[in-house]
Protein backbone atom coordinates (compact mmCIF):
# COMPACT_ATOMS: atom_id res chain seq x y z
CA UNK A 1 0.00 0.00 0.00
CA UNK A 2 1.34 3.18 -1.19
CA UNK A 3 2.36 5.39 1.89
CA UNK A 4 1.02 9.05 1.75
CA UNK A 5 3.16 11.57 -0.08
CA UNK A 6 4.15 14.57 1.55
CA UNK A 7 1.78 17.42 0.94
CA UNK A 8 2.64 19.29 -2.61
CA UNK A 9 2.86 22.93 -1.15
CA UNK A 10 5.22 25.42 0.24
CA UNK A 11 5.33 28.25 3.15
CA UNK A 12 6.12 31.59 2.43
CA UNK A 13 6.03 33.40 5.50
CA UNK A 14 2.62 32.69 7.23
CA UNK A 15 1.22 31.38 3.84
CA UNK A 16 0.36 28.09 2.30
CA UNK A 17 1.42 28.07 -1.28
CA UNK A 18 -0.30 24.81 -2.90
CA UNK A 19 1.41 23.69 -5.80
CA UNK A 20 -1.65 23.00 -7.92
CA UNK A 21 -1.25 21.16 -10.89
CA UNK A 22 -2.12 23.56 -14.16
CA UNK A 23 -1.71 23.56 -17.85
CA UNK A 24 2.50 23.24 -17.99
CA UNK A 25 2.05 19.97 -16.21
CA UNK A 26 -0.74 18.07 -18.61
CA UNK A 27 1.99 16.76 -20.80
CA UNK A 28 3.65 14.95 -18.26
CA UNK A 29 0.49 13.92 -16.79
CA UNK A 30 -0.82 12.22 -19.71
CA UNK A 31 2.06 10.15 -19.83
CA UNK A 32 1.64 8.72 -16.30
CA UNK A 33 -2.40 8.26 -17.35
CA UNK A 34 -0.82 6.16 -20.54
CA UNK A 35 1.69 4.38 -18.41
CA UNK A 36 -0.92 3.36 -15.78
CA UNK A 37 -2.97 1.99 -18.96
CA UNK A 38 0.20 0.47 -20.28
CA UNK A 39 0.29 -1.83 -17.27
CA UNK A 40 -3.54 -2.77 -17.05
CA UNK A 41 -2.84 -6.85 -16.02
CA UNK A 42 0.69 -6.89 -14.55
CA UNK A 43 1.10 -6.59 -10.90
CA UNK A 44 1.19 -3.08 -8.95
CA UNK A 45 4.44 -3.47 -8.21
CA UNK A 46 5.62 -3.50 -11.90
CA UNK A 47 3.96 0.21 -12.18
CA UNK A 48 4.85 1.40 -8.76
CA UNK A 49 8.95 0.53 -10.36
CA UNK A 50 8.16 1.74 -13.15
CA UNK A 51 6.94 5.12 -11.83
CA UNK A 52 9.42 5.64 -9.72
CA UNK A 53 12.19 6.62 -12.96
CA UNK A 54 11.28 9.70 -14.39
CA UNK A 55 8.53 10.26 -16.89
CA UNK A 56 8.90 12.26 -19.86
CA UNK A 57 9.20 16.27 -18.89
CA UNK A 58 7.72 15.44 -15.54
CA UNK A 59 7.63 18.88 -13.05
CA UNK A 60 8.72 18.77 -9.66
CA UNK A 61 9.36 15.40 -7.73
CA UNK A 62 6.22 16.49 -5.48
CA UNK A 63 3.95 17.37 -7.82
CA UNK A 64 4.61 13.58 -9.41
CA UNK A 65 4.77 11.98 -5.90
CA UNK A 66 1.14 13.66 -5.21
CA UNK A 67 -0.36 13.11 -8.72
CA UNK A 68 0.99 9.27 -8.55
CA UNK A 69 -1.21 9.14 -5.41
CA UNK A 70 -3.96 10.47 -6.30
CA UNK A 71 -4.23 8.33 -9.18
CA UNK A 72 -3.92 5.63 -7.17
CA UNK A 73 -6.98 6.52 -5.24
CA UNK A 74 -8.75 6.94 -8.33
CA UNK A 75 -8.12 3.64 -10.09
CA UNK A 76 -8.01 -0.09 -8.17
CA UNK A 77 -6.25 -3.36 -8.60
CA UNK A 78 -7.57 -6.65 -7.82
CA UNK A 79 -6.41 -9.90 -6.65
CA UNK A 80 -6.13 -12.63 -9.07
CA UNK A 81 -5.40 -16.20 -7.48
CA UNK A 82 -5.81 -19.80 -8.72
CA UNK A 83 -5.77 -20.92 -4.93
CA UNK A 84 -7.33 -18.67 -1.85
CA UNK A 85 -3.65 -17.28 -1.00
CA UNK A 86 -4.38 -17.88 2.38
CA UNK A 87 -5.15 -21.89 1.75
CA UNK A 88 -2.05 -21.75 -0.62
CA UNK A 89 0.14 -20.32 2.39
CA UNK A 90 -1.14 -23.13 4.92
CA UNK A 91 -1.17 -26.32 2.25
CA UNK A 92 2.66 -25.35 1.72
CA UNK A 93 3.67 -24.71 5.39
CA UNK A 94 1.97 -28.06 6.53
CA UNK A 95 3.65 -30.03 3.32
CA UNK A 96 6.87 -28.61 4.11
CA UNK A 97 6.57 -29.92 7.96
CA UNK A 98 5.40 -33.15 6.67
CA UNK A 99 8.00 -34.03 4.01
CA UNK A 100 11.27 -33.23 3.30
CA UNK A 101 12.18 -31.92 0.12
CA UNK A 102 13.49 -28.85 -1.76
CA UNK A 103 11.24 -25.95 -2.58
CA UNK A 104 10.53 -26.93 -5.88
CA UNK A 105 9.01 -30.97 -4.91
CA UNK A 106 7.23 -29.24 -2.14
CA UNK A 107 5.18 -26.70 -4.41
CA UNK A 108 5.11 -29.19 -7.35
CA UNK A 109 3.02 -31.60 -4.48
CA UNK A 110 0.87 -28.95 -3.63
CA UNK A 111 0.07 -28.04 -6.60
CA UNK A 112 -0.27 -31.50 -7.89
CA UNK A 113 -2.88 -31.87 -4.76
CA UNK A 114 -5.12 -29.00 -5.65
CA UNK A 115 -4.95 -29.64 -9.62
CA UNK A 116 -3.06 -26.22 -10.73
CA UNK A 117 0.30 -25.42 -12.06
CA UNK A 118 3.65 -24.77 -10.34
CA UNK A 119 3.30 -21.54 -11.59
CA UNK A 120 -0.53 -20.60 -10.63
CA UNK A 121 0.37 -22.01 -7.16
CA UNK A 122 3.50 -19.69 -6.62
CA UNK A 123 1.36 -16.79 -8.03
CA UNK A 124 -1.02 -17.38 -5.50
CA UNK A 125 1.20 -17.63 -2.66
CA UNK A 126 1.11 -14.07 -2.12
CA UNK A 127 -1.44 -12.62 -4.33
CA UNK A 128 -3.22 -10.49 -1.30
CA UNK A 129 -0.31 -8.33 -0.61
CA UNK A 130 -0.93 -4.55 -2.42
CA UNK A 131 1.54 -5.04 -4.55
CA UNK A 132 1.28 -8.41 -6.03
CA UNK A 133 -2.88 -7.46 -7.10
CA UNK A 134 -3.06 -6.67 -11.02
CA UNK A 135 -3.70 -3.26 -12.39
CA UNK A 136 -7.30 -2.96 -13.62
CA UNK A 137 -8.21 -0.33 -15.94
CA UNK A 138 -10.26 2.91 -15.10
CA UNK A 139 -13.96 2.68 -14.61
CA UNK A 140 -14.00 6.22 -16.78
CA UNK A 141 -11.45 7.19 -18.05
CA UNK A 142 -9.74 10.22 -17.24
CA UNK A 143 -8.14 12.77 -19.23
CA UNK A 144 -4.54 15.06 -18.20
CA UNK A 145 -6.95 17.85 -17.23
CA UNK A 146 -9.27 16.34 -15.32
CA UNK A 147 -6.52 14.00 -13.27
CA UNK A 148 -5.13 17.74 -12.13
CA UNK A 149 -8.32 18.76 -11.22
CA UNK A 150 -9.09 15.90 -8.70
CA UNK A 151 -5.12 16.19 -7.59
CA UNK A 152 -5.65 19.76 -6.62
CA UNK A 153 -9.03 19.08 -5.03
CA UNK A 154 -7.19 16.08 -2.90
CA UNK A 155 -4.04 18.85 -1.91
CA UNK A 156 -7.13 21.34 -1.12
CA UNK A 157 -8.72 18.43 0.93
CA UNK A 158 -5.93 17.64 2.51
CA UNK A 159 -4.67 21.00 3.33
CA UNK A 160 -8.40 22.16 5.46
CA UNK A 161 -7.35 18.58 7.37
CA UNK A 162 -4.70 20.49 9.36
CA UNK A 163 -6.93 23.88 10.05
CA UNK A 164 -8.38 24.80 13.03
CA UNK A 165 -10.84 27.41 11.67
CA UNK A 166 -12.00 28.16 8.54
CA UNK A 167 -13.77 31.17 6.74
CA UNK A 168 -15.75 30.97 3.79
CA UNK A 169 -17.53 34.19 1.62
CA UNK A 170 -19.83 33.14 -0.97
CA UNK A 171 -21.91 34.53 -3.49
CA UNK A 172 -24.09 32.40 -5.21
CA UNK A 173 -24.98 28.78 -4.12
CA UNK A 174 -24.50 30.05 -0.06
CA UNK A 175 -28.09 28.34 0.91
CA UNK A 176 -26.60 25.24 -0.80
CA UNK A 177 -23.55 25.50 0.87
CA UNK A 178 -24.71 25.97 4.75
CA UNK A 179 -27.51 22.80 4.00
CA UNK A 180 -24.33 20.40 3.16
CA UNK A 181 -22.36 21.54 5.73
CA UNK A 182 -25.61 21.24 8.24
CA UNK A 183 -25.93 17.77 6.31
CA UNK A 184 -21.90 16.58 7.09
CA UNK A 185 -23.03 17.38 10.43
CA UNK A 186 -19.73 20.55 10.54
CA UNK A 187 -19.38 22.97 13.59
CA UNK A 188 -20.99 26.11 11.74
CA UNK A 189 -22.05 29.46 11.94
CA UNK A 190 -23.81 31.18 9.59
CA UNK A 191 -23.66 35.09 9.61
CA UNK A 192 -25.20 37.44 6.93
CA UNK A 193 -23.48 39.66 4.04
CA UNK A 194 -20.37 40.96 4.13
CA UNK A 195 -19.11 42.75 1.24
CA UNK A 196 -19.41 40.82 -2.08
CA UNK A 197 -20.87 37.90 -0.57
CA UNK A 198 -23.95 36.14 0.51
CA UNK A 199 -22.86 34.27 3.44
CA UNK A 200 -20.18 34.20 5.51
CA UNK A 201 -19.96 31.18 7.14
CA UNK A 202 -17.26 30.46 9.88
CA UNK A 203 -16.26 27.01 10.44
CA UNK A 204 -14.86 24.61 13.48
CA UNK A 205 -11.46 23.02 12.13
CA UNK A 206 -10.25 19.46 12.96
CA UNK A 207 -7.36 19.99 14.82
CA UNK A 208 -10.22 21.89 17.79
CA UNK A 209 -11.29 18.72 17.98
CA UNK A 210 -9.98 15.86 20.49
CA UNK A 211 -11.66 12.78 18.71
CA UNK A 212 -13.05 11.56 15.31
CA UNK A 213 -10.50 14.26 14.03
CA UNK A 214 -10.86 12.36 10.32
CA UNK A 215 -14.05 12.03 9.91
CA UNK A 216 -14.38 15.38 10.74
CA UNK A 217 -11.20 16.56 8.08
CA UNK A 218 -13.52 14.34 5.27
CA UNK A 219 -16.87 16.01 6.38
CA UNK A 220 -15.17 19.70 6.36
CA UNK A 221 -12.74 18.54 2.60
CA UNK A 222 -16.18 17.75 1.19
CA UNK A 223 -17.38 21.41 1.05
CA UNK A 224 -14.33 22.39 -1.30
CA UNK A 225 -15.88 21.07 -4.44
CA UNK A 226 -19.26 22.47 -3.72
CA UNK A 227 -17.57 25.88 -4.20
CA UNK A 228 -17.09 25.88 -7.75
CA UNK A 229 -20.72 25.95 -8.42
CA UNK A 230 -21.07 29.30 -6.25
CA UNK A 231 -20.32 32.71 -8.80
CA UNK A 232 -17.40 33.55 -6.14
CA UNK A 233 -15.84 32.91 -2.87
CA UNK A 234 -13.14 32.99 -0.20
CA UNK A 235 -11.89 30.73 1.87
CA UNK A 236 -9.18 31.35 4.46
CA UNK A 237 -8.12 28.65 7.05
CA UNK A 238 -5.54 28.89 9.91
CA UNK A 239 -4.05 25.96 9.48
CA UNK A 240 -0.95 23.75 11.64
CA UNK A 241 2.24 23.16 9.24
CA UNK A 242 5.69 21.46 9.57
CA UNK A 243 4.61 22.92 13.51
CA UNK A 244 3.78 26.45 12.64
CA UNK A 245 0.84 28.43 12.54
CA UNK A 246 -0.21 29.02 8.88
CA UNK A 247 -2.79 30.64 6.16
CA UNK A 248 -4.63 28.74 2.89
CA UNK A 249 -6.49 31.30 1.36
CA UNK A 250 -8.32 29.54 -2.05
CA UNK A 251 -10.66 31.56 -4.15
CA UNK A 252 -13.33 31.99 -7.28
CA UNK A 253 -10.78 30.58 -9.89
CA UNK A 254 -8.33 28.11 -8.61
CA UNK A 255 -8.40 24.65 -10.47
CA UNK A 256 -10.12 22.28 -8.39
CA UNK A 257 -12.55 19.47 -9.28
CA UNK A 258 -16.18 20.92 -8.93
CA UNK A 259 -18.60 18.23 -7.54
CA UNK A 260 -21.76 17.50 -9.36
CA UNK A 261 -24.21 20.56 -10.46
CA UNK A 262 -26.69 20.73 -7.59
CA UNK A 263 -29.77 20.15 -8.38
CA UNK A 264 -31.57 23.45 -9.53
CA UNK A 265 -34.55 22.48 -7.22
CA UNK A 266 -35.11 21.03 -4.03
CA UNK A 267 -37.99 19.75 -5.42
CA UNK A 268 -41.05 19.13 -8.22
CA UNK A 269 -42.76 21.28 -6.93
CA UNK A 270 -40.92 23.75 -6.66
CA UNK A 271 -40.05 23.28 -10.05
CA UNK A 272 -43.37 22.97 -11.73
CA UNK A 273 -44.39 26.58 -10.24
CA UNK A 274 -41.16 28.28 -11.79
CA UNK A 275 -41.93 26.61 -15.01
CA UNK A 276 -45.69 27.50 -14.88
CA UNK A 277 -44.98 30.85 -13.99
CA UNK A 278 -42.39 32.04 -16.56
CA UNK A 279 -44.83 30.32 -19.25
CA UNK A 280 -47.84 32.62 -17.68
CA UNK A 281 -45.91 36.15 -16.62
CA UNK A 282 -43.41 36.44 -19.23
CA UNK A 283 -42.81 39.87 -18.23
CA UNK A 284 -41.56 38.90 -14.70
CA UNK A 285 -38.25 37.13 -14.05
CA UNK A 286 -38.33 34.22 -11.52
CA UNK A 287 -34.92 33.91 -9.38
CA UNK A 288 -34.45 30.43 -8.22
CA UNK A 289 -32.69 30.98 -4.18
CA UNK A 290 -31.94 34.78 -4.68
CA UNK A 291 -29.16 36.38 -2.07
CA UNK A 292 -30.08 35.19 1.39
CA UNK A 293 -32.36 38.51 3.55
CA UNK A 294 -29.78 38.69 6.60
CA UNK A 295 -32.15 39.54 10.28
CA UNK A 296 -29.40 40.51 13.14
CA UNK A 297 -26.64 37.29 12.86
CA UNK A 298 -29.61 34.59 11.27
CA UNK A 299 -29.66 34.38 7.33
CA UNK A 300 -33.21 33.79 6.22
CA UNK A 301 -33.43 31.60 2.59
CA UNK A 302 -36.59 32.53 0.54
CA UNK A 303 -37.38 30.10 -2.27
CA UNK A 304 -37.77 32.76 -5.52
CA UNK A 305 -37.36 36.19 -6.14
CA UNK A 306 -39.89 37.46 -8.41
CA UNK A 307 -38.87 40.70 -10.43
CA UNK A 308 -40.50 42.59 -13.12
CA UNK A 309 -38.31 42.63 -16.04
CA UNK A 310 -39.15 46.78 -16.53
CA UNK A 311 -39.38 47.62 -13.37
CA UNK A 312 -36.53 46.14 -10.91
CA UNK A 313 -38.76 48.19 -8.20
CA UNK A 314 -41.44 45.48 -8.58
CA UNK A 315 -39.79 42.83 -6.60
CA UNK A 316 -41.37 40.17 -4.29
CA UNK A 317 -40.03 37.07 -2.40
CA UNK A 318 -41.94 34.16 -2.14
CA UNK A 319 -41.61 30.64 -0.18
CA UNK A 320 -42.97 27.61 -0.59
CA UNK A 321 -44.09 26.38 2.54
CA UNK A 322 -44.47 22.02 3.44
CA UNK A 323 -45.51 21.41 7.32
CA UNK A 324 -46.41 24.40 9.48
CA UNK A 325 -48.38 25.54 12.36
CA UNK A 326 -49.25 29.26 13.30
CA UNK A 327 -46.51 29.99 15.73
CA UNK A 328 -44.41 28.94 12.70
CA UNK A 329 -45.59 31.36 10.18
CA UNK A 330 -45.58 34.36 12.51
CA UNK A 331 -42.23 33.60 13.49
CA UNK A 332 -41.31 33.72 9.90
CA UNK A 333 -43.38 36.61 9.05
CA UNK A 334 -41.72 38.60 12.19
CA UNK A 335 -38.06 37.80 10.78
CA UNK A 336 -38.91 39.06 7.38
CA UNK A 337 -40.81 41.71 8.71
CA UNK A 338 -37.57 42.39 11.26
CA UNK A 339 -35.42 42.20 7.41
CA UNK A 340 -37.81 45.09 6.57
CA UNK A 341 -38.72 42.86 3.98
CA UNK A 342 -42.09 44.05 2.76
CA UNK A 343 -43.21 42.18 -0.75
CA UNK A 344 -43.51 38.70 0.78
CA UNK A 345 -45.69 36.08 -0.47
CA UNK A 346 -46.34 32.45 1.69
CA UNK A 347 -47.03 29.05 -0.52
CA UNK A 348 -48.82 27.39 2.58
CA UNK A 349 -50.06 23.60 1.58
CA UNK A 350 -53.27 23.04 3.22
CA UNK A 351 -52.54 19.45 3.82
CA UNK A 352 -49.68 19.65 5.93
CA UNK A 353 -51.44 21.88 8.50
CA UNK A 354 -50.20 20.75 11.74
CA UNK A 355 -53.30 23.13 13.63
CA UNK A 356 -56.37 23.81 12.73
CA UNK A 357 -55.53 28.27 14.06
CA UNK A 358 -55.90 30.74 11.99
CA UNK A 359 -53.46 32.37 10.37
CA UNK A 360 -51.49 36.09 11.16
CA UNK A 361 -53.27 38.55 10.52
CA UNK A 362 -52.24 40.83 7.24
CA UNK A 363 -50.18 37.81 5.89
CA UNK A 364 -49.98 37.33 2.04
CA UNK A 365 -50.93 33.64 1.83
CA UNK A 366 -51.54 31.21 -1.27
CA UNK A 367 -52.65 27.70 -0.16
CA UNK A 368 -52.35 25.16 -2.24
CA UNK A 369 -52.82 20.85 -2.64
CA UNK A 370 -50.25 19.43 -4.91
CA UNK A 371 -49.78 22.48 -6.92
CA UNK A 372 -49.07 26.32 -6.41
CA UNK A 373 -51.53 27.91 -8.84
CA UNK A 374 -49.16 30.97 -10.77
CA UNK A 375 -52.40 32.99 -11.50
CA UNK A 376 -53.27 33.39 -8.04
CA UNK A 377 -49.46 34.26 -7.58
CA UNK A 378 -49.56 36.86 -10.40
CA UNK A 379 -52.93 38.66 -8.92
CA UNK A 380 -51.13 39.31 -5.63
CA UNK A 381 -47.50 40.93 -7.00
CA UNK A 382 -50.00 42.60 -10.14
Amino acid sequence: MQAKPPLSCRLVGNTVVPRFLGEADHPWLRSLLDERERFVGRAQRELDARLRDPLPGEGPAGKKQFAVHVLARLGRSERSAAVPPRQARRLVFEEAARAQGQRASILARVASSVGVTLEELEASLFADLPAERLVVGLATPLSAVELALRANLVLAQALLARATAVTIEAEGNARALVRHAKLRGLICTVAGRSAGSDAVLEVSGPLTLFRRTVLYGRALGSLVPHLAWCRRFRLEAACILEERHAVLRLATGDPIFPAQEPRPYDSQLEERFAREFRKLAPDWDVLREPEPVAVESRLVFPDFALQHRNDPSRRWLLEIMGFWTPEYVSRKLALYRAAHARNLILCIDEERACAEEDLPAGALIVRFRRRVDPSAVLRLVE
